[in-house]
C-alpha cells in the first residue's frame, strides 16, 4: 500500500485494488452511454466534516475523499439499485454481475463506502475513502 497525500493528510490505498475498483466504475459507465454523444466524467473532491455511519460498524465515520464517476447513460432502475452492490446483480445479457460487488468489497477494505444515485440520462458512482491518521498503517 502507498499514501496518497492532500495538505498534511494521507489516505492509503492499495493502488492494484483502487485501480481495479475505477476501472470497473469506467467500465460500467462505458457500456451505459449512447453510441454518440456518450459523456463520463470524473471527479475528485474533499469534503470537509462528512460522516457516515456504515453497516457493520458501530461508530460513524469521516469519509472526506471523494472520486466519482458520473456517465449520461439510461441509468438504472430503483429495483436494480436496491442490490447493485451484491453478487450477481446484473442487467447485462452477458454480464456475471461480480463487477459491482468486487467494488463495494475493494472500497470496503479501504474502510471507505461506495454510493450510487442514478435518473435517466445522469448515474453517478461515489467512492468515499477515509483519511488515514498519522502513524495509521493499516489499509
Amino acid at each position: 500500500p502507498r499514501f496518497l497525500r492532500r495538505a498534511g493528510n494521507r489516505v492509503m490505498l492499495d493502488y492494484t485494488r483502487m485501480r481495479q475498483v475505477f476501472l470497473n466504475l469506467v467500465k460500467n459507465a462505458a457500456e451505459a452511454i449512447p453510441e454518440t454523444g456518450g459523456e463520463i466524467t470524473l471527479s475528485t473532491a474533499y469534503q470537509h466534516g462528512v460522516r457516515l455511519a456504515l453497516s457493520g460498524r458501530d461508530r460513524r465515520h469521516v469519509l472526506p475523499i471523494v472520486a466519482s464517476v458520473a456517465d449520461n447513460g439510461v441509468g438504472i432502475s430503483e429495483v436494480v439499485r436496491a442490490n447493485l452492490f451484491e453478487a450477481f446483480v446484473t442487467t447485462k445479457v452477458n454480464g456475471s454481475g461480480l463487477g459491482l460487488a468486487l467494488v463495494a468489497k475493494l472500497v470496503s477494505d479501504h474502510g471507505g463506502a461506495v454510493e450510487c444515485d442514478s435518473v435517466p440520462r445522469r448515474t453517478t458512482f461515489r467512492v468515499l475513502l477515509p483519511v488515514s491518521e498519522r502513524g495509521d498503517a493499516r489499509p
